[in-house]
């Protein structure tokens, strides 16, 4: 970021009272488009696990009743700064989600925002967030958000090819019964476009026809290897179920890029179940479901894993948003996973090896 740039953007901070992003030379780690303009994801939070406080308002009858048809609907947003500023939007939002979109209260959501009014309070055109929020109310949902949370955060420390994520404390009104407010916590994911344009890449969202050899092999196996640890079966390359393919520039190889992490044994939602196909009877059981390895390979991603052990039981550790037991039991289900990288066969004994 040059100087100029870094005064604009801190300038435009400011004057929505973001000053906390600036700190500690935050701002050389804040993606700009080619303007030097600032996401108004980035502009939500001073840091990740910080929450974002947010006021919406929906027709939600009409937003469970089209949830199949996934058809945008008017909505406002309200985001409150860190220092109390409110800023209004006009936006639009719709159903997504599959499972989810069935069984929870209220169905995850999608936000399109106005890009003219971000282009008038000097943000980027970046406008498409999915939102996550908790399914049904109660502690045990809110953990279970959370939870879903610190498994996309803990694979930013392991890949710079993840969705960013940001906390969001959540008022949701229907707009018929203004009386009727719900509280939520929930997430927003970062935009498709602005994660294309970080990770130089394009996203492909169809099942590819091309072979092995076009997937970046590294890349891959250390995913195959995290959604091991955090005990996640709910994806598939054959139809791109919950991972989409990057196609980067860097050298036209494809990267996989994972996103929905609630039917992991991490996350440990009472609805989760393991597909038939999956010989496990329950979520928390870790399966592998990647590809065969030679031993040299096993041996990179284990020294791989250990090197990232630290790192990643400290995020858990002091994580402040989620509650002890839920704590204890995720430190306590990656530390089995450490275990086994440090026991004598490690993962050997889970790989198939490649002949």
């Amino acid at each position: 970021m040059t100087r100029p740039q870094a005064i604009l953007l801190s300038l435009l901070l400011s004057a929505f009272g973001w000053t906390g992003v600036i700190g500690q030379n935050a701002a050389d780690t804040i993606p700009l488009d080619s303007l030097g303009r600032i996401s108004i994801f980035d502009a939500m939070g001073i840091h990740p696990d910080s929450f974002v406080q947010i006021q919406l308002k929906t027709d939600l009858p009409g937003l469970i009743r089209n949830r199949t048809k996934e058809l945008y609907q008017d909505a406002s947003l309200a985001l409150f700064s860190t220092t109390g500023i409110r800023q209004d939007y006009r936006i639009e939002v719709k159903a997504r989600g599959k499972t989810r979109k069935e069984i929870c209260s209220l169905p995850p959501i999608k936000t399109k925002w106005k890009r003219k009014q971000l282009d008038s309070l000097g943000f980027s055109r970046h406008h498409e967030m999915k939102l996550v929020w908790q399914c049904k109310p109660g502690s045990h949902f809110e953990q279970i958000l959370l939870r879903e949370f610190m498994a996309y955060r803990l694979y930013n420390l392991i890949s710079p090819y993840g969705y960013r994520v940001q906390l969001a404390n959540l008022k949701v009104t229907d707009l018929n019964h203004p009386e009727k407010e719900q509280c939520k916590l929930g997430f927003f994911l970062e935009d498709d476009t602005q994660f294309e344009e970080r990770t130089h890449g394009v996203l492909v969202k169809t099942p590819p026809s091309a072979s092995q050899q076009s997937i970046r092999r590294q890349e891959a196996l250390r995913l195959y290897v995290f959604q091991y640890m955090i005990g996640n079966t709910d994806w598939s390359l054959g139809n791109l179920h919950n991972v989409h393919m990057l196609q980067t520039s860097e050298d036209d190889k494809l990267v996989i890029v994972p996103y929905d992490f609630d039917y992991a044994g991490l996350v440990s939602a009472a609805y989760a179940v393991p597909h038939e196909n999956i010989p496990i009877k329950d979520v928390r059981e870790r399966y592998y479901k990647g590809l065969p390895c030679t031993p040299a390979e096993i041996d990179e991603l284990t020294a791989f894993y250990l090197e990232k052990k630290d790192l990643i039981l400290t995020y858990c550790q002091q994580f402040p948003a989620i509650n002890e037991p839920s704590r204890k039991d995720i430190i306590s289900y990656l530390e089995a996973f450490f275990a086994l990288l440090e026991s004598k066969s490690g993962l050997h004994q889970v790989i198939p090896a490649l002949k």
